[in-house]
């Protein structure tokens, strides 16, 4: 008896499918189905990539000339070239699906195109294409640790999260830009959350809807799943994976440049549940800035975190530090938060700590520094770290 595991909403017509290689267990069959979405991105219109296929493994450390591997291959010249910046408030690109011999699996890779055009930017302001340099994605696929189980006669789906806005890096003043991919595999069991309209008007061109978690065992905040706002101020997160059975629950933060942060703690995300959030009315806040360089130059980034209740902290922003100079800039409110825990309508908010206080975390990779930013009375420069 087919069961299907599919908690997802309609997507688009799926591309023509092809399965190569296989093998492990011979314990039945079932079906693999892949699909993409992403993340808000900032500073531009357009972000392309082309995807040609999504191989499987059940060993994590399989090579890739090493049998066993199981594909789904998107049957378009090329591949399929897909706008990330399109895939927002719930909208899936479906990369297609295959079958797979039953067991589990440990490996999924994502591998792009290589010809000229494949994978390209558009920046905000400026038409001119930018071509993308993705040497890893393009070679032997981006590799990306998950595991999952496939039973016989059952549908597995995956969800790949391509963050946009993490996942590209200036190069200096060369005019270059790299794709350094950012992509999590979201689970099957998923519910959604959906929002009713953020307020005033003005709000609306930039605001955002941003599910984390923090977790005080290890001081991170880790963003979960993020959208930006519609024209009419509503949004939508989907798929989202159920809320953790243990420890710290979701924290939503939404909010927009110029204006204070509203979070709401304890978000709860069902299996097959739309999760409803009421209206928000943001409130005017100076946006301040916080720059400075990461050394040496490379795979760095810097976070924006604020503490807004004892047990609760945000990511404000994020920045990828350009990879040939170090820089990075961000950009936080100086107002308070407003802080509510979750409740489907009328929530009743406090006054978040530290209105302007925030803790800058640098990361080369591997190891992370720390350092503290006061924006009250105005932006902080030169916020450097060196590792």
């Amino acid at each position: 008896m087919h069961r299907s595991m599919r908690f997802l909403p309609a997507v688009a017509a799926a591309a023509v499918l092809a399965a190569c290689g296989g093998g492990g267990d011979s314990g039945g069959t079932g079906t693999l189905s892949v699909k993409l979405t992403d993340a808000p991105a900032c500073g531009y219109d357009n972000v392309w990539v082309t995807v040609t296929k999504v191989r499987v493994h059940k060993s994590d450390t399989a090579g890739d000339g090493d049998s066993g591997w199981s594909e789904v291959v998107v049957d378009a010249p090329g591949g399929r070239r897909i706008d990330l910046l399109a895939l927002q408030n719930g909208v899936l690109a479906d990369l297609g699906q295959t079958a797979l011999p039953a067991g589990r699996y440990t490996q999924v890779r994502l591998v792009l195109g290589e010809a000229s055009g494949a994978n390209e930017l558009v920046l905000t302001g400026d038409p001119t294409p930018i071509a993308l340099d993705t040497p890893s994605a393009q070679q032997s696929g981006l590799k990306l640790r998950h595991g999952f189980d496939v039973a016989d006669g059952e549908e597995v789906d995956l969800v790949l999260d391509f963050d946009a806005c993490k996942s590209i890096v200036k190069a200096g003043n060369s005019g270059k830009f790299n794709l350094k991919p950012v992509v999590s595999v979201i689970p099957i069991l998923v519910g959604s959350i959906e929002g009713a309209a953020v307020a005033p008007d003005a709000a609306r061109a930039g605001a955002y809807a941003s599910l984390q978690r923090f977790d005080p065992t290890t001081n991170a905040v880790t963003v979960v799943r993020a959208t930006t706002v519609r024209a009419d101020g509503t949004w939508t997160l989907s798929p989202v994976p159920v809320s953790p059975s243990s420890g710290p629950g979701y924290n939503l933060v939404i909010g927009s440049l110029g204006y204070a942060n509203v979070v709401f703690t304890n978000v709860p995300v069902q299996t097959g549940v739309t999760t409803p959030v009421p209206g928000v009315t943001l409130t005017a806040s100076a946006a301040r800035g916080i720059s400075g360089t990461i050394a040496p130059a490379g795979n760095n980034s810097a976070q924006a975190r604020q503490q807004v209740q004892a047990d609760v902290v945000i990511e404000a922003d994020f920045a990828n530090a350009d990879a040939t100079t170090g820089d990075y800039a961000m950009s936080v409110p100086a107002g308070a938060a407003r802080v509510a825990p979750y409740a489907a309508s009328s929530p009743t908010y406090s006054t978040g700590l530290d209105a302007g206080i925030y803790d800058v975390r640098a990361t080369d990779g591997t190891a992370t520094l720390n350092l503290p930013a006061n924006v009250v009375g105005g932006d902080v420069v030169d916020l450097d770290f060196a590792f």
